[in-house]
């Protein structure tokens, strides 16, 4: 199986896969300045690089997060059970390395996908 499965898809594989969590809540000051508030959700958060894609790769990938929302299947840190949730991205890092044969390949490609 896949690492990373996007809308069904298999993804190329990430050279690095950061997890993390992001807790979503509603917080304010009180009359005496002390900090109140409470978590409403919380959410994953995946921080991905690729060392090295092909043109075709960089599609594949960027195709499947075009979506303003799109299905993510991993591994989740907490339980260790595979999850599928809704994602959206952040902004994306796809610095070209060279070119063969007039095919662009790409080095150190980034981007976060964060719960919906």
């Amino acid at each position: 199986m896949a690492v990373l499965i996007i809308n069904g898809v298999d993804m190329p594989t990430p050279s690095a896969m950061t997890p993390g969590e992001e807790d979503i809540g509603k917080w304010d000051r009180n009359a005496r300045g002390t900090m109140i508030g409470e978590i409403v959700a919380t959410k994953a958060k995946f921080e991905l690089s690729w060392s090295f894609l092909t043109a075709e790769q960089l599609s594949q990938l960027l195709n499947a997060i075009k979506p303003t929302f799109f299905n993510v299947t991993y591994t989740d840190p907490v339980d260790n059970l595979l999850r599928t949730a809704l994602f959206y991205k952040g902004g994306r890092s796809m610095p070209v390395m060279d070119y063969r044969n007039g095919a662009p390949r790409y080095k150190d490609v980034k981007f976060n996908i964060i719960e919906r």
